[in-house]
């Protein structure tokens, strides 16, 4: 089965201190640079808590 890029998804973010969860409907597509842009600031956070210690 193949996957289609722009078959919409539904996602609901929700971070600590935020008074509610974040839903919003995105493509295939958009949720994937969102992983990826995720991915890479949670690379950074992790970087730069090293260079603290």
């Amino acid at each position: 089965m193949d996957i289609d890029p722009a078959e919409i998804v539904a996602v609901e973010l929700d971070c600590e201190g935020w008074p509610a969860p974040y839903p919003r409907s995105v493509t295939r597509r958009q949720l994937g640079e969102l992983l990826l842009q995720l991915d890479d600031m949670a690379d950074d956070t992790e970087t730069a808590q090293q260079s603290c210690r």
